[in-house]
Order: C-alpha cells, then structure tokens, then sequence
C-alpha cells in the first residue's frame, strides 16, 4: 500500500472543533486520489411526501457501501442529509463504481428514488482555482470526523450536479453490480428536542480571504456558546431521549437495504430477525450487561458522543436542540451578519432529529449520522442557496 493510499490514516488529528478553522491542521488531498459524491435527485419532492427518513438513509448507504470497499483503509467522508462526499484512493475505482451502482439500483428498486453517483480526480479539481484540504478532527476514541476546506469538494458537487455529458457521472457497466452494506443500520426512534425545536443550521462565510472567513465561524460559534452555553446543553441527542424501536415498519428501511436484493428467504429471515436482536440489544443496555466484548450499559453514552450533530465541508453544519426564543436570538445575528456581508445561512425547524447509524463494532467504533427531520439539511441548504442568489442579485459581493 502506497504512502499516498495512506495519507488519510496517517494525518495528524486535532481535538477541538475550533481547530476546523486552523489553516494548520489541513492537509491537501492526494492527486491519485478521487472524490465520490452522490444525491438524491428529487429529494425536495420526496421530502414534501414525508420521506426524509428514505432519503437519509439511502445517503448514509451510499458510505457505507464505499467504506466496506476499501476496508480497513481508512478515508475521509462526510454526510450531507439527502447524500454524501467521500474521497477514495484510484486504486479502488472500478469496486467503488461497482458498489455505487448498486447503491443506485438497490435505491429504485427498493425505495422508488433516484440517487445520483459521480467521480470527480482530484487532479481535474487541482487544474481548477480550488483545492480540497483534508483535516481530521477526533471526536472519541472510536470516531475521527473529516473536514474539508478549499471549495474543492463545492466545485467537485457542481460538477457531478451539472454533469450533461456523463463525463463525471456514470451509467450501469456492469449487468449485477453488488454492493455490501454491513453495517447500516437505523433502529432508533425519532430523537425529540431537549428544547421543543432541533434547528438545522448551513452557514457559509463569504468574505474576502481564509483568514476572514474563518474569524467570521470562529465568532459564530462564539455566539452559539453564549445564547445555548456548553455543547452538553445543546446536543440534538440526549440520553435520555433515545429509545430503540421494534415495530417492524420502523425497521423497514434497514430490511431493504440490508437484505433486499436478498432471496426471498433471506429477506424474510431478517425481517423476522430484526425486531429481536433489538429487543435483545434494549435488554442488555438496560441490565447494563457486557456482552460480546461491548459495556453494553455505556453504549448510549458512547453513542451520544459519536454524533455528527457538527461538521465542515466548505459550509458549517449544525444540528442544534433550541428553544424557540434562543432560535430568534440566532437567526438575529446571522441576518446581521449576512446584511454586513459575512455569512450566508440557511435554517429549518422541526422537533425531533432523525439519526441513522454505521456500526464497525457496537464496544467503541460507531457513528451516529444525525439531521433534522422532516427536510434537515436539504431545507436548510435550499435557503442557504435562495439567499446566495439573492444577494448575487441584488449586487452582492461573493
């Protein structure tokens, strides 16, 4: 394995979210390097039809495809609500292709949506004025969370998004294209907000230079401390909120993905599996037992912690437990800052978070994708581009 096929397991980590927005802790993507991004297209109708859940989940598939590929290399990715980026050494393009497809298949067949796949090189984004900086931030012993700068990864998604000629998307090549999806999983309820609302927040900095525009997130989250105070106060999910499901059409998602390109026996099998293998995991948390190597008594703490509920990939990502009075406090200073020419935003409110989960092993290495329910991210994003275009036209400096 090359030292470049390496770069991402061998970069230096950081331990504060602050330190997202040191230029020092980033490091430039690898030119025999690619970066994979994939959507739903449609997501907006499929949101106002009440299928978020669908469209989340067919997004964190589409990851977790990939990671089984290049296992147990490790590479960096990033969760978007309605799909993903992940960028992948060369050597595993044709698999990652084939795992893609299928992915892209397994979501028409089995969900009735449309997910759209692209490969970008890292050298073709490096011919253009962007780059893609890398940083890791590690958010537990288990979890290291991706970071990207540089608006490579925003201008590798343009290209996919506006792709006419297939030049960056593709096509089946393969007649059976397979994909593993080990380890998807998505057994837990609807996370209520601590606070009555859970706020999904893009913002993006527009100022003139890095160093601007990373003063700009750095005063932001300044602000954020001091309307909802420490991090515990304003998780989207709190121990005390999370509670397994059994029912059989909350499960469904994970049947489908899990096992639906399956036999029929296989996909009942599971189906019939399912529901006690989380009746046994709800026993086990609640005796506190330790069972297969795993505390499972400290299993929700761990899992609180390997939330993604904040992150950066050329925007900043929150998803934020709010009272509806300390949302107003927010939305005031971002107004502020985005008629003063700093920020762009773009914000949705519901009251609860849906989360979906990739399990490598349950004792330490899970992570837990978290977005608003009821549209999250892809509303939150939508704004953020109507506002964008917005000043555009109005004469706006970009």
């Amino acid at each position: 394995m090359s030292v470049d096929e390496n770069f991402y397991s061998n970069l230096k980590s950081f331990d504060q979210f602050q330190g997202i927005f040191d230029a020092a802790n980033y490091s430039e993507l690898p030119l025999d390097w690619s970066v994979v991004i994939t959507d739903i297209q449609g997501s907006t109708a499929a949101i106002q039809q009440g299928r978020y859940r669908q469209v989340n989940a067919i997004g964190v598939a589409s990851i977790v495809a990939i990671i089984n590929v290049v296992k147990p290399l490790a590479i960096p990715f990033i969760f978007g609500g309605d799909g993903a980026s992940l960028c992948i050494p060369n050597r595993y393009l044709y698999e990652v292709k084939n795992a893609l497809l299928a992915t892209k298949i397994m979501a028409t067949q089995q969900f009735s949506l449309s997910l759209r796949v692209g490969i970008v090189p890292c050298s073709d984004i490096e011919q253009s004025k962007y780059q893609i900086l890398i940083g890791k931030l590690r958010v537990s012993e288990g979890y290291y969370q991706a970071a990207f700068t540089g608006e490579g990864l925003t201008y590798a998604e343009n290209l996919v998004k506006n792709d006419q000629e297939d030049q960056y998307c593709f096509t089946y090549e393969n007649s059976s294209p397979k994909a593993d999806f080990t380890g998807f999983e998505c057994r837990w309820k609807d996370v209520s907000s601590p606070h009555d609302e859970t706020v999904s927040l893009l913002v993006k900095a527009i100022t003139k230079t890095t160093d601007q525009n990373n003063a700009a997130y750095l005063e932001l989250l300044e602000v954020i401390q001091k309307i909802y105070g420490d991090i515990e106060s304003h998780r989207p999910v709190q121990k005390q909120y999370l509670e397994l499901t059994a029912k059989a059409r909350d499960l469904q998602d994970e049947v489908k993905i899990r096992a639906g390109s399956g036999s029929r026996l296989a996909r009942w099998v599971y189906t019939w599996l399912l529901p006690w293998k989380v009746r046994l995991g709800r026993y086990w948390m609640g005796k506190g037992k330790q069972v297969l190597g795993t505390d499972w008594g400290n299993y929700k703490d761990t899992l609180v912690t390997n939330t993604d509920f904040r992150k950066f990939d050329d925007n900043l990502r929150m998803v934020i437990s709010s009272s509806a009075v300390q949302r107003g406090n927010l939305e005031q200073y971002l107004k502020k800052q985005f008629q003063n020419g700093l920020l762009v935003y773009g914000i949705h409110v519901s009251d609860r978070a849906l989360m979906t989960c990739v399990i490598t092993d349950y004792s330490l290495h899970h992570i837990h994708f978290v977005d608003g329910s009821d549209g999250g991210y892809a509303v939150a994003a939508k704004d953020l581009k109507n506002k964008l275009k917005s000043r555009y036209l109005s004469g706006g400096n970009l």
